[in-house]
């Protein structure tokens, strides 16, 4: 039977995938192929995984694994994990209701797949009444009248479109993942209505072995894998792209080739990147790409694309998260600002009552009864003529008084929000930057600690240490050091930079202090160069052809008294402009 391998989980997630699964109709094949040997497996617990999947404990052979099916829209699956899958729905949801009804203490007694078609059903039978709940207790004698309910879980798994229904007896849906009503789509998928199987299209079946509709499909369609997906059912673009390869595109070795693929026994492998990160698999080799190695199984290549690709989507939305909550208190701080700045405009107003009121008091001898206005080197000042000269400049003088009680500090206050609105701005920029669930969370531990985050929104779990900055080693001497967030910049620039060091940051945008150690030696400029393409490469600008870098001792970098860590100004600086680049190997 098929052990699930705990060694198919890699390290961590990179951060350029973006693509969907691929799941077609042989890799379905091959997970039903392997489902199979769970036949007869007892379920012992439900769990809503997601508002998208639900996973089963089952306890088959002395052992227990833990069965997922996933309608996820990119990630859409059924794989068997060795390890508990977590609850991530805390209500009872009315799947989980049903499941631990009808589900719970039943076995799996049969798994299927529909001709062609991404489906996979999966057969429960659980006796009506209670029996022996002893997780070792043989399957139930079928010798014995016994009267069982069977439930079906029918998983689609078709992209967009996956769902996972909970079927009755009667072909009748109990309850399904996701509900589509008759304005959504003609198929309808709801509670209380009959399950249809999807329309199945009008093509060919590969598994004849006939190219005559393939040969007719060439005439209007020039490109073979394409025709080869408008001509047969259950052929996926790979799935395709691979026969026609394997047949140096011929449309009749084509159909040879694609008819021998879907005979033969399942052979999965899979393909990784530069960075051993998966982005394909399949239940046959892929001879049409570089890189396929066999996988043990199709279990194993599933778990491991999609741990890396789900992921992904994982820290991206915890990426967004963050950013939203960091945004709104830059705006709480913006509107505060920007309140100072409207009080600060009326603070320059009352300037000019206190030199109106001077300038009253100076000219009192010039000022006649009825006069409505003094003319001072050009300026108005408007006049009462019922109050006395002297008092409309005591009023003015109270006036500019109380205003200026009201406005002490302002100007200070007003420097300290712009201050915290850049620091903002360049957390907000690392933020972008973060490539890996440990940074995204040291630069959330960062805000935290700052304030423009609350501690609930940082979960125990997710709480990690400070990352140390990148160190680029260029020799036994030399050593670049790279920030990537505010804390680490301070630490760069004051902690491991000296006064004869270099250091440099990109101009006038958010970004990572960089320093270049040569231990007092004149620094080369190929390694100045490197150093400049980092700073440009972990700077807010990262994605633009070239970026301005500011270069200087580090004896010209001065902290912001009052600032937030890492704002620096400096001065003497010399300007480079170069292409970001991150080429070579750094150690945090």
């Amino acid at each position: 039977m098929y052990q699930p391998s705990p060694t198919a989980f890699p390290v961590a997630p990179h951060a350029g995938y973006t693509s969907a699964m691929t799941i077609d109709t042989l890799a379905v094949t091959a997970v039903c192929g392997e489902l199979r040997a769970y036949i007869g497996a007892k379920i012992q617990d439900t769990v809503v995984a997601s508002p998208q999947s639900i996973a089963l404990e089952l306890y088959h052979e002395r052992r227990r694994v833990w069965l997922l099916l996933s309608a996820h829209p990119k990630l859409a699956r059924i794989a068997i994990h060795p390890k508990k899958i977590p609850r991530g729905v805390e209500l009872a949801t009315p799947f989980l209701l049903l499941m631990r009804k009808y589900l719970e203490g039943g076995r799996i007694s049969a798994v299927e797949q529909p001709a062609l078609e991404r489906i996979i059903i999966i057969s429960i039978v659980k006796p009506t009444e209670p029996r022996n709940t002893d997780e070792d207790a043989p399957p139930p004698d079928p010798s014995i009248p016994v009267s069982y309910t069977t439930v079906r879980l029918i998983i689609e798994l078709m992209d967009q479109r996956s769902n996972i229904f909970m079927v009755d007896a009667n072909d009748v849906v109990m309850e399904c993942v996701k509900h589509v009503n008759s304005q959504m789509s003609r198929r309808v998928a709801l509670p209380q209505h009959p399950y249809v199987i999807p329309p199945i299209p009008s093509k060919a079946d590969p598994r004849d072995g006939d190219a005559t509709p393939l040969v007719a499909a060439l005439t209007s369609e020039h490109d073979l894998a394409k025709a080869i997906v408008a001509t047969y059912r259950g052929v996926s673009p790979q799935l395709a792209r691979e026969a026609a390869f394997r047949a140096d595109n011929d449309p009749i070795a084509a159909v040879r080739e694609l008819h021998a693929l879907f005979t033969a026994q399942p052979a999965p492998c899979i393909i990784r990147d530069e960075h051993d990160q998966p982005i394909a698999f399949a239940a046959y080799p892929l001879t049409h790409r570089p890189g396929a190695v066999p996988c043990a199984s199709i279990n194993d290549a599933i778990i491991a694309y999609a741990f890396v690709h789900e992921s992904l989507g994982d820290y991206q939305r915890r990426r967004d998260i963050l950013r939203i909550r960091i945004g709104d208190h830059r705006d709480r701080i913006a509107r505060v600002h920007a309140n100072m700045t409207q009080e600060m405009t009326r603070a320059e107003r009352m300037e000019l009552l206190r030199w109106e009121g001077q300038m009253i008091y100076a000219y009192m001898h010039t000022i006649t009864p009825h006069m409505t206005e003094l003319v001072i080197d050009g300026q108005v000042i408007t006049l009462e003529p019922r109050v006395p000269p002297s008092q409309q400049a005591q009023d003015r003088f109270k006036t500019y008084d109380k205003a200026k009680a009201a406005l002490a500090g302002l100007p200070e206050r007003i420097q300290k929000t712009t201050e915290e609105l850049q620091g903002i701005d360049e957390t907000l920029a690392f933020l972008a930057m973060a490539d890996s669930f440990d940074a995204i969370e040291s630069v959330a531990r960062d805000a935290l600690s700052l304030g423009w985050l609350k501690s609930s929104d940082i979960p125990r779990q997710a709480r990690v240490k400070p990352q140390p900055p990148l160190r680029f080693a260029i020799d036994a001497a030399t050593s670049i050091y790279v920030g990537r967030n505010a804390f680490q910049n301070q630490h760069v620039t004051f902690t491991i930079g000296e006064s004869h060091d270099t250091w440099l940051h990109a101009r006038g945008i958010p970004g990572g202090h960089v320093i270049i150690k040569s231990g007092g030696r004149p620094v080369d400029p190929a390694v100045l160069r490197r150093a400049a393409a980092l700073a440009a490469y972990y700077s807010s600008a990262r994605e633009e052809a070239a970026v301005d870098i500011d270069v200087c001792r580090r004896t010209g970098v001065r902290r912001i008294k009052g600032g937030p860590p890492g704002l620096v100004s400096y001065h003497a600086e010399s300007t480079i402009r170069i292409a970001p680049d991150q080429t070579g190997s750094a150690t945090p």
